[in-house]
């Protein structure tokens, strides 16, 4: 069940290919269910998961996957 929903913004997505990348990063994490990613300059990030994340969390499942850095 979800719990929260949250919103990042995320710069360094430029591309369907770098959707995924991203999604693919942050659905790995366990607490999370669900990813939508609008494209744009930054682009908008929604998660859903059980529990909230940190900009930290985030940012940290990022740094594997490329150039992507949250920015709010």
């Amino acid at each position: 069940m979800t719990v929260s929903e949250q919103t990042f913004k995320v710069e360094g997505l430029h591309c369907q290919s770098c959707v995924r990348v991203v999604s693919a990063a942050l659905e790995a994490l366990p607490e999370v269910s669900a990813v939508e990613v609008d494209l744009g300059e930054p682009s908008t990030v929604r998660v859903h998961a059980d529990a909230d994340l940190s900009v930290e969390q985030v940012q940290a499942a990022l740094d594997e996957e490329g150039e992507y850095s949250v920015v709010g």
